[in-house]
């Protein structure tokens, strides 16, 4: 007797209250990355390295002097002033903005000896042109109360537009006071650099008959005087430095 042939089981249906079943549609967004993803071979991004203030002011000042080294300090607001050939009294000489003391790459002088080199930069707000201080071409430096007064050496102008005859003989920088650097440790800092440039600079300047370049006494940096600064006031470079 031969058995019967097993039937299979028939599914069950249940059915939908709510008709036909739709398919669910993977999101706008859902879709758009998974085909971007499946389609691009990238590997993982590592964060951006955010750049400190000291690395963006060094990118600025090496636009305008590739030989910028460092910045040893900052000034928010600094003004220059100038002795005025009609006032003789400080007149402001239209240069405000963020100063910077800049280490710079060492010179050399005709020996082929290498010598430091330190300016002070303005990055001026007030106009075109930017203001640099060459301190190895100041002769003397001295703090009268809210300035720092530089003579200039014979020969050296701040305006290319100064002739030898009418060139500025002196000039005063204002900073603001600013309670995160005060303005006198601003002013230490750019005499020791001063000093260090002009010791350096005399060190190997030529001193008898030879020109063997002995080396020569440098004055120490003088002391900060209370003078007391008014603009306008009837000054002259005697005044400031005396009879030196």
């Amino acid at each position: 007797m031969s058995k019967a042939t097993p039937r299979k089981a028939r599914h069950r249906q249940h059915p939908s209250n709510s008709g036909p079943r739709q398919q669910v549609h993977a999101s706008d967004y859902e879709s758009d990355t998974a085909y971007y993803m499946e389609n691009r071979n990238m590997a993982p991004q590592a964060p951006s390295k955010t750049r400190s203030d000291m690395e963006v002011n060094l990118t600025v000042l090496r636009r305008y002097d590739p030989t910028i080294k460092s910045v040893l300090a900052i000034a928010a607001n600094a003004v220059i002033y100038t002795i005025g050939q009609a006032s003789a009294g400080w007149e402001k000489h239209g240069v405000e903005g963020t100063l910077f003391v800049c280490e710079q790459e060492p010179g050399a002088d005709s020996s082929g000896q290498h010598l430091p080199q330190y300016c002070i930069f303005i990055l001026n707000r007030r106009g075109m042109n930017n203001f640099v201080v060459d301190l190895a071409r100041i002769s003397n430096c001295e703090v009268v109360e809210e300035l720092i007064v530089f003579q200039l050496e014979d020969g050296y102008t701040i305006d290319s537009n100064e002739t030898e005859e009418g060139a500025q003989k002196a000039i005063g920088i204002w900073m603001h006071e600013d309670e995160t650097r005060p303005r006198s440790a601003n002013f230490t800092t750019i005499m020791g650099a001063w000093q260090e440039a002009r010791t350096a600079g005399s060190a190997y300047l030529p001193t008898d008959d030879e020109g063997q370049g002995a080396p020569v006494a440098v004055a120490e940096t003088p002391a900060p005087q209370n003078v007391g600064f008014v603009p306008g006031q009837q000054i002259n470079i005697n005044d400031l430095f005396g009879n030196k």
